[in-house]
């Protein structure tokens, strides 16, 4: 490469940093800006290309002008395909572009092949991010291999070589080396001149090759030389699919897709609020991998659990038996413990993680109806006409609730205190702690069949057609919401909206604090035997074998999931979460949908029996397990709870 003469003029292909500082109005950022486009763009053709340097006007360069010159390196303007193949081009022809960018941002564990130029990224199909399972963190991630650190978006280096291998193999015409002196020593005006008549000489075919050599130079990736802040608020828009392709595009560009912070925010849109259970992935050997960007992981979890649940492979579940042939009438599910209660008058605590029974609560004389559970505590109501509260981790029965006259048929569970109600027609708040009743709520004709809840307010529904709200300190009934025209079985609560079931068919929606009727919804056309309250939404689930979907606010109906696929029995219970809905049936199936658009994704479970007896009674889920209670009212099925897992980093049990 040529250096700087002894002249006092500056060669501006040639400079230094240094050197650059010392003309007039050519600070450190301008210099090193005039170097970066000398790295991206090659030699400057004319002193007068310096104003294409952002903050370098006409002004400064007519400051400048007598001290600077431009020089070019001289060389033949085309190569033979051998000297191609043996040596790279001369330094007369630009190589092409690369884009400026912060050599100080680049990861320093990314490990890069050398290679002529960056490879083409081989990118997996954009709608599934399962497709991305080497996406997390580090350098274990990059599918292809990244550029190298100053061309974070360039075009691949051997653009040019392949342009020029295309060319005849013959030598540079007689004259071309002066013809390029003369272009150079033209001014702006005279040197588009004559490009346009040379354009005009051209056939089309040379006319292609010209704007193949011309078009990566005006290719500028934006967001590395925007400032990093303004790069990320960028990402920010992207979807997730979307930042992981971008992560494949250059070490910059993955530094950027890959930040912590990013990742947060696509957290919190999606619902991942914590990291601290985020388990490590494995290689395929099962090495560790490691998780340079926390967030993403979590989200990458997720994003495969709900994968599992929609489309994955399902795992054969654990079977867990203990209940004989009886019903089991309620089922608990929190962190790793199960709790079945059935009508054998016992509960059984169960590991969720390897199936074991790790416990039998022996103690009441009639069968359980209903429980609760909060932590290691579980409370039960028995048609024995009484409530025990029992500590699961030792098996032992704390306190016996005496007072109801008839079977508890219905609780609820709120801190330190049990609303149960009773086919007595009465309701009692009891302290979970001294097993002592606190208060009584009378007022009711007939069964109290559900009842709900908050600290503040308890809301009762009961076969006599009303729902009462009370307030359970003075003991007052507040508000006796008629309307219904049959039993009212279920209901929901928020703590401003009470939501009621009836089997006259009909869903009505309460405010609590006036206790009028809001919204009467209608298109079942049966008893609603369970509903899931979340927000705006509700879920209900009815013996006609539909479920539907509500917006609550509006009275509006969403979805209703049926079709082709839809349930041939009762709906027996159900839960959601913002991206599916899980039901069970008469019929012996548990059925998953897609809340938003209420599609049938598939089958979960499908008993042998299923429509000659068999039945899921109950069903129960968290994040990534399934808990089913299944069984038969002939015989057919036997009594038994299956436990699917859709954890990706968990095993196969079988």
């Amino acid at each position: 490469m040529a250096t700087i003469s002894s002249s006092p003029s500056v060669d501006i292909n040639r400079a230094t940093a240094g050197e650059l500082e010392c003309l007039n109005g050519i600070g450190q950022s301008r210099a090193e800006a005039i170097i970066n486009y000398r790295k991206v763009f090659g030699d400057f053709k004319q002193v007068t290309d310096l104003t294409q340097i952002p903050g370098i006007g006409q002004h400064v360069v007519d400051q400048n002008i007598p001290l600077l010159r431009c020089v070019m390196m001289a060389g033949p303007a085309y190569h033979t395909r051998s000297k191609l193949a043996s040596s790279p081009p001369t330094p007369t022809y630009r190589r092409p572009i690369k884009m400026k960018r912060k050599s100080t941002d680049v990861h320093t564990d990314v490990k890069t092949t050398p290679s002529p130029g960056k490879k083409p990224c081989r990118l997996p199909p954009p709608n599934d991010l399962s497709s991305y399972p080497n996406l997390l963190c580090g350098p274990a991630y990059c599918r292809a291999p990244c550029p190298s650190s100053t061309s974070p978006l360039s075009p691949p280096a051997t653009t040019k070589q392949r342009l020029l291998q295309s060319l005849p193999h013959i030598d540079p015409p007689p004259g071309l080396n002066d013809w390029l002196k003369t272009f150079q020593n033209w001014g702006s005006i005279e040197r588009k001149l004559a490009l346009d008549h040379l354009i005009e000489c051209c056939e089309s075919e040379q006319v292609k090759h010209v704007m193949a050599v011309i078009e990566p130079r005006f290719q500028r990736d934006f967001i590395s030389l925007l400032p990093k802040e303004l790069a990320l608020y960028v990402l920010l828009f992207l979807e997730p699919k979307d930042l992981c392709r971008a992560a494949q595009t250059c070490q910059y560009w993955r530094l950027l897709a890959e930040d912590n912070l990013l990742w947060r925010e696509k957290c919190a849109e999606s619902g991942v609020d914590e990291i601290s259970s985020v388990k490590p992935s494995r290689r395929r050997g099962g090495q560790p991998i490691l998780v340079n960007c926390p967030w993403k992981a979590a989200y990458m979890r997720q994003h495969r659990i709900e994968m599992n649940w929609r489309s994955g492979s399902i795992k054969a579940p654990m079977v867990l038996k203990g209940h004989d042939d009886h019903v089991i009438t309620c089922l608990q599910f929190v962190g790793n413990r199960i709790v079945s209660g059935s009508d054998d008058n016992t509960l059984k605590v169960w590991s969720a993680t390897n199936g074991k029974c790790l416990r039998t609560l022996v103690g009441h004389t009639g069968g359980v109806w209903c429980s609760q559970m909060s932590g290691n505590v579980v409370i039960s109501g028995s048609t024995d006409r009484t409530l025990r509260i029992w500590n699961i981790d030792t098996g032992s029965s704390l306190h016996t609730l005496y007072g109801h006259t008839s079977t508890v048929r219905c609780m609820s569970l709120h801190d330190n205190s049990v609303v149960s109600g009773s086919r007595d027609a009465t309701l009692r708040i009891w302290d979970i702690s001294s097993g002592e009743c606190l208060h009584v709520l009378i007022g009711h004709v007939a069964a109290v069949r559900c009842v709900q809840y908050d600290g503040r307010r308890v809301i009762s529904g009961a076969y006599d057609y009303t729902v009462k709200v009370w307030n359970p300190e003075s003991e007052e009934c507040l508000h006796t919401l008629q309307g219904h025209t049959n039993r009212v079985y279920s209901l929901q609560f928020d703590g401003t909206h009470i939501v009621s079931g009836s089997l006259d068919t009909s869903i009505r929606v309460w405010d609590v604090e006036t206790g009028n009727c809001l919204h009467t919804l209608m298109g079942h056309q049966s008893l609603t035997s369970g509903m899931e309250l979340k927000g705006n939404i509700l879920v209900s689930g009815n013996a006609d074998s539909t479920v539907k979907i509500w917006d609550i606010t509006t009275g509006q109906c969403l979805q209703t999931l049926q079709g082709a696929n839809k349930h041939q029995s009762a709906v027996t219970c159900l839960q959601f979460n913002k991206t599916f809905v899980i039901t069970s049936s008469d019929d012996g199936t548990v059925k998953i949908w897609d809340i938003k658009s209420g599609e049938f994704l598939r089958n979960l479970v499908t008993l042998e029996s299923g429509g000659s007896g068999g039945v899921v009674w109950r069903v129960r889920c968290n994040d990534t397990k399934l808990v089913c209670a299944v069984g038969s009212r002939n015989g057919t099925e036997e009594t038994k709870l299956l436990v699917l897992d859709f954890d990706p980093d968990c095993a196969d049990p079988s």
